[in-house]
């Protein structure tokens, strides 16, 4: 499977539905982070996610996962797209399939056989017993804004070409787990710019709530982990996991308030800057 091709599948099909990634994102109740991630090759969608793409987009699932349309559909094409996704499942780790998802997989008659098959999901190290209380700290914002920043430009794709990588951070909160040892709540906006024939241009964007662990050594702080919440029907269950309810009520207000807007408008000053656009 070629992730590339399938990014670019999925990226011609969303705008063959006029949609924006946000506005998908929306519909899939998860991030237009994730959402680019797709389109770019980055990641897979959940197998969950991957069923509802298909469904939304009027296609088959071999479909995505070939990266492209296919002019016929014959009983061979059952066998190919138990093999796909079997194939595609394995990669990710292993996760049983329900009785229903089979249903929506596959005709009828092979779904005794894909019963068996063994599908994975992506998963995010969150406590299985919810969110547990923490004291709430002060960090210099200056240190928890370059640090995370570098954080997630480090963690973005390689830039090509006259192009550069982006970010933006709006920090909620931070906790302190236990000494030395914090967790910081905060909306993240990415966005790779470029710049030809005079032209400034924003190649892709994303954004997303994000939890950081960041750990203290010596007079300074590092960023050791980050927490993203899962794509599709994960998304509110994680969320909940990863951040305490005062944070919840923030992340559900970020776009209502101006803070995607001011980070969107920080880095596209930040990209003026640096390719010295006037």
């Amino acid at each position: 499977m070629d992730q590339q091709k399938t990014g670019s599948f999925l990226k011609e099909l969303r705008t063959e539905k006029g949609l924006t990634q946000a506005e998908l994102a929306e519909r899939l109740n998860t991030t237009d982070r994730s959402v680019s991630r797709w389109e770019t090759g980055r990641t897979m969608p959940d197998i969950s996610v991957l069923i509802e793409l298909a469904d939304f987009y009027r296609v088959d699932i071999k479909e995505i996962l070939d990266g492209e349309r296919q002019s016929e559909k014959t009983n061979g094409d059952v066998k190919a797209t138990a093999e796909k996704v079997a194939e595609y499942s394995k990669k990710a780790g292993k996760r049983k399939v329900t009785k229903t998802v089979a249903l929506m997989l596959i005709p009828i008659v092979v779904l005794t056989a894909l019963l068996v098959i063994v599908f994975s999901s992506r998963s995010v190290p969150v406590s299985p017993d919810g969110y547990p209380p923490y004291q709430q700290v002060t960090i210099d914002p200056k240190i928890t804004d370059e640090l995370i920043n570098d954080h997630v430009i480090a963690h973005m794709p390689e830039p090509s070409g006259n192009s550069r990588d982006f970010s933006g951070i709006k920090v909620f909160s931070s906790e302190e787990k236990q000494s030395g040892d914090y967790y910081v709540y905060a909306w993240a906006v990415e966005a790779v710019y470029s710049y030809k024939g005079g032209v400034l241009t924003e190649e892709s964007g994303s954004s997303y709530p994000c939890r950081f662990e960041l750990m203290k050594e010596n007079d300074g702080f590092s960023v050791v982990g980050a927490d993203v919440p899962r794509d599709g029907s994960f998304y509110v269950e994680d969320i909940k996991k990863l951040f305490p309810g005062y944070v919840v009520k923030m992340i559900e207000t970020v776009q209502e308030d101006g803070t995607v807007e001011k980070l969107s408008d920080g880095i596209l000053a930040d990209a003026k800057s640096y390719f010295n656009v006037g």
